[in-house]
């Protein structure tokens, strides 16, 4: 069960898809657009304390936002939802806390429509204090985290599995068509790739897990060279059918750039040490 609801009013401040998604599973949350031909100003919406929550399109939108309304903002709880970087979180929090306001970043790992479900995950930083002070509230909107001090953390795990999304995903659009080629329906196959990543492909990014905090890539079931010739397989297959073949041939390099640098005998985790020299 989560908390009690705090006493002091929720204002929500942004005119977005997010924003409004947001504020629908927060209401009775106040809802002020920056951006909008607003009928009551944000003096009025911020006439007593209140969980300021922010969604604005980007860190300019903040910035300006600040700008004309700093003394309102200032001694505020914030929790800030704006997609952006670490340094841009970062930079917003040494902001407001300038202005005596605490401040929250977090992001929201998943579309608009996820918004409220428990299984949604949002991740949160910056102030313990907010965090404790209003996680009922946040635990209304998702299963929320809270990932330490540092105002950034939160952004940089959003762009992190934000790359994990897409490279699994662009990874998914790559097989559906390739097997499009022999006329094989996306719905029909997708059932048996699901089972598979919730089985062997969880397993395997687990152990992975361990190998890369421990800095070891035992390749006692699987290794570069092994995988190498199979990669030249999959660009083959996907000339031959005359589909692009970007994807398949970044896989290749940099597993050959792995193997050039002495990691052939060890697993595919050991790419991380080809990507952390960029």
């Amino acid at each position: 069960m989560t908390s009690p609801l705090p006493a002091m009013p929720m204002v929500m401040i942004g005119g977005n898809v997010r924003a409004l998604a947001l504020a629908k599973v927060l209401d009775p949350a106040l809802v002020w657009s920056p951006t909008a031909a607003e009928t009551t100003s944000l003096h009025e919406v911020l006439a007593e304390p209140a969980l300021v929550v922010l969604c604005l399109d980007d860190y300019d939108g903040l910035t300006d936002l600040l700008d004309r309304h700093e003394k309102l903002l200032a001694g505020q709880d914030i929790v800030n939802l704006t997609s952006g970087t670490s340094a841009e979180a970062q930079e917003a929090a040494a902001r407001f806390a300038a202005m005596s306001a605490k401040y929250l970043d977090g992001a929201l790992m998943a579309h608009p429509e996820h918004v409220g479900n428990p299984e949604t995950v949002l991740v949160y930083s910056g102030s313990a204090e907010v965090f404790q002070r209003n996680e009922g509230v946040l635990a209304r909107l998702g299963a929320a985290t809270y990932l330490g001090p540092d105002a950034g953390t939160a952004a940089l795990y959003d762009v992190a599995m934000l790359n994990f999304a897409w490279a699994t995903l662009v990874g998914y659009l790559q097989t559906a068509t390739l097997l499009r080629t022999a006329e094989v329906q996306a719905e029909s196959f997708t059932p048996m790739l699901t089972r598979w990543l919730s089985g062997t492909v969880v397993d395997v990014i687990k152990g992975y897990a361990t190998q890369l905090d421990r800095g070891d890539y035992p390749g006692d079931e699987e290794w570069l060279e092994l995988d190498y010739p199979l990669m030249r397989h999959l660009i083959q297959a996907s000339e031959e059918r005359g589909l692009d073949t970007r994807l398949p041939r970044l896989i290749e390099s940099l597993t050959a750039e792995a193997i050039a640098a002495g990691h052939g005998k060890k697993s595919f985790a050991s790419l991380t040490e080809v990507m952390c020299h960029g």
